[in-house]
C-alpha cells in the first residue's frame, strides 16, 4: 500500500531542493521571525528550522516581541543578506495579522501570502514577472502542499498536451475559507478544473475556473457528491466528518491541527491524510529557493 505519511511524501521534493541549493554558487539565507513565547510553537520553529538548514540553506530564527515584529520586517527587507522571510503566525490573531503578512517584500516572501503573490493566483498568472517565463511565481505554501500531496497519492490526473487541467470532472469540498489557506487552496483547485465547494461560518461559496459563485447546498448534499474532501477548521467544535456522510472511496485531507474527520474515516477511504505539516514545510524551502533564484541570486555584495 502506498505511504501516506507527508514524511514520507515530502522526501523527493526536499531531496530536489537539497541537489539544486548544492549546486549554487551562492547560499540562500532565509530569516525565521518567531514573537510567540508559546513551546509549542517554538518547537515548530526551531523544527523548521534545522529541515531548511539540512538543505544547506542558511536559516537564522530570531525571537522579537510583537510589537517590534513590523521594524524588523522592514529591516529584513532591505538587508540584501537576506533572501527570504518566514514569519510564524499568528501574532495578533486579527487583521494586523494581514498587515504584516503583506510588509514582506515579494522577493522575500516565503509563504507566498502578500498581495502581490495573491493577485497573481487569483489571475493565474503563472510567473513572477510578466512576460519572464523563465521565473515561475511561488504559491502559498500550505495550499501548495494540499496539491503536492494529491498529485503524490495520483489524484490528480497525470498532465499532458490534451490534460491542462488534471481535476477535470471532479467535486471538492473545503471546510475553511480562510485568506490564507482555504480561499487560495479553492482558487488553486478550480484553476486545476475542480468543482469546488468551499464552507466557513457563513456558508457555501462555489468555485469554477477561479470564478466565484453563490451556491445554495446543504453540508450533506456537498460531501455525498464529493470525490476530494479537505478539511482545516481550527476548532474542537466542528462537527467531525462522519463515514456515513461520503462515499466509499473519497479522498480524504485534513490540515487542521485538530482532526475533523472521525477516526473511523479510515474504514470507509483508502486514502485519508490527517496531517500535512512535512509537506507544508518541503513547500516554503522549495519557495525560498525559487525566490533566491528569481531575484537574488547573483546579486550578493
Amino acid at each position: 500500500m502506498q505511504s501516506l505519511d507527508p514524511k514520507d511524501l515530502a522526501k523527493h521534493y526536499i531531496e530536489a531542493t537539497r541537489e539544486t541549493v548544492s549546486a549554487l554558487s551562492g547560499q540562500p539565507k532565509v530569516l525565521g521571525l518567531i514573537a510567540s513565547k508559546d513551546e509549542p510553537s517554538l518547537a515548530y520553529a526551531r523544527a523548521t528550522q534545522q529541515r531548511f538548514l539540512e538543505t544547506g540553506m542558511a536559516y537564522e530564527l530570531k525571537r522579537v516581541k510583537r510589537l517590534d515584529l513590523e521594524a524588523a520586517i522592514e529591516a529584513a527587507n532591505l538587508d540584501p543578506l537576506i533572501h527570504g522571510i518566514f514569519i510564524y503566525f499568528p501574532i495578533f490573531g486579527n487583521q494586523q495579522d494581514a498587515y504584516l503578512r503583506n510588509l514582506v517584500h515579494f522577493s522575500k516572501d516565503v509563504e507566498a501570502g502578500s498581495q502581490y503573490w495573491t493577485q497573481k493566483l487569483y489571475a493565474n498568472e503563472r510567473y513572477a514577472r510578466i512576460g519572464d517565463v523563465l521565473k515561475k511565481a511561488v504559491l502559498p505554501c500550505t495550499p501548495l502542499a494540499v496539491v503536492k500531496l494529491l498529485l503524490e497519492l495520483d489524484v490528480y490526473a497525470k498532465a499532458g498536451p490534451s490534460n491542462t487541467q488534471p481535476l477535470v470532472g471532479k467535486t471538492v469540498t473545503i471546510f475553511n475559507r480562510s485568506e490564507v489557506i482555504g480561499r487560495p487552496l479553492a482558487i488553486m483547485m478550480s484553476n486545476d478544473g475542480a468543482r469546488v465547494i468551499s464552507f466557513d461560518e457563513f456558508g457555501p461559496l462555489r468555485f469554477e475556473n477561479a470564478e466565484v459563485h453563490e451556491i445554495d447546498i446543504s453540508r450533506a448534499k456537498a460531501l455525498s457528491a464529493s470525490d476530494i474532501v479537505i478539511t482545516g477548521v481550527p476548532s474542537a467544535n466542528f462537527p467531525q466528518i462522519m463515514p456515513a456522510e461520503i462515499t466509499p472511496g473519497t479522498v480524504c485531507v485534513n490540515f487542521s491541527s485538530y482532526n475533523n474527520f472521525n477516526e473511523a474515516i479510515t474504514e470507509h477511504t483508502p486514502i485519508f491524510v490527517p496531517r500535512i505539516g512535512p509537506m507544508t514545510v518541503a513547500m516554503c524551502m522549495r519557495n525560498a529557493l525559487r525566490l533566491y533564484q528569481n531575484f537574488h541570486q547573483g546579486s550578493h555584495p
